[in-house]
């Protein structure tokens, strides 16, 4: 097997080690849409499956903290 061809091959491990790495970037990044002013932005490279992970945990985080304002404030 080709050099290239093994390194794209994900072992159960392997993918394993990547969802938890995913699950702690959404974690990060729901602590940050928690915060109203979050200090540090998306801290992984753009592009990157943790990355979105990041976006998509500021995001959910946005949604709850925005629907708990009562209407018209």
């Amino acid at each position: 097997m080709a050099k290239h061809e093994e390194s794209s091959v994900l072992s159960a491990t392997d993918a394993k080690q990547a969802a938890k790495r995913d699950t702690g970037a959404y974690d990060r990044g729901a602590k940050a849409g928690k915060q109203k002013n979050p200090a540090e932005g998306n801290p992984y490279p753009e592009g990157s499956h943790a990355a979105k992970s990041f976006e998509l945990g500021q995001l959910d985080a946005q949604k709850v903290r925005c629907s708990d304002k009562p209407p018209g404030r």
